[in-house]
């Protein structure tokens, strides 16, 4: 049965909460509509909408689940300013000399023209990859926090660099919340988050938007450990 209007609103309106929800800098805001339009798009000429309905819990699961790896497929052109480095197979590691290869360099398929589904992560060698980088990430991260003796100033750099998302607050405010005095929390944090990417560099990670590559990292191992 052909999806009704009321219906199509209905699955506009999940996919317009499930892409704000997932994008979450303010830097890109503005690709919201445009991955909204995409996704509404593609699952619409795919007989999405006609083929399922929100008639249980189990399937408004199903279909949020599915409208949620379409949008990270939409969003997968965003690695490009993420600064993450793929790490090469052997053979391509062998025939090109390099141990990783900068996500910059790397064409990356219009995956919003292919068939949507979360294909980050459908190999054994991309999930270590993506599980390595979150772990490098994390480890690094400790280690300069051990360094720092002052009480409010870690716990400002745990809130603003690990656990950003979870507060609703710019960054100034959140610096005030924590109980952190500084004149330039942003500055403190850039230089912060400079310390952790030389320290992750050498692991084929470049950290830039801390906020961003962690969420992201989070969401594809979940999504690849609920698969398995």
């Amino acid at each position: 049965m052909r999806a009704n209007n009321k219906e199509l609103a209905e699955y506009l309106l999940l996919i317009k909460k499930i892409t704000s929800w997932k994008i979450k800098s303010p830097d890109h805001k503005g690709f919201v509509d445009d991955i909204v339009q995409e996704v509404f798009l593609k699952l619409f000429k795919q007989n999405f909408f006609d083929e399922n309905k929100f008639e249980s819990e189990d399937e408004r699961k199903m279909i949020t689940s599915y409208i949620s790896q379409a949008v990270h497929s939409c969003y997968l052109d965003q690695l490009k300013v993420l600064g993450f480095n793929r790490r090469l197979t052997k053979a391509e590691s062998e025939s090109s000399g390099n141990k990783y290869e900068n996500i910059q360099n790397n064409q990356i398929e219009d995956t919003c023209e292919s068939e949507i589904a979360l294909s980050q992560v459908e190999s054994p060698e991309q999930y270590i990859f993506v599980k390595e980088a979150y772990q490098w990430i994390k480890r690094c991260f400790d280690k300069l926090l051990l360094n720092i003796s002052n009480f409010d100033r870690r716990e400002f750099f745990e809130a603003a660099f690990w656990s950003f998302n979870e507060y609703d607050l710019p960054l100034n405010k959140l610096a005030v919340h924590i109980g952190y005095s500084s004149s330039n929390p942003t500055q403190e944090l850039k230089r912060f988050i400079d310390k952790v990417s030389l320290c992750t560099q050498p692991h084929g990670v470049v950290v830039t938007n801390p906020h961003e590559q962690i969420q992201f990292l989070r969401e594809l191992i979940d999504h690849s450990e609920a698969r398995t």
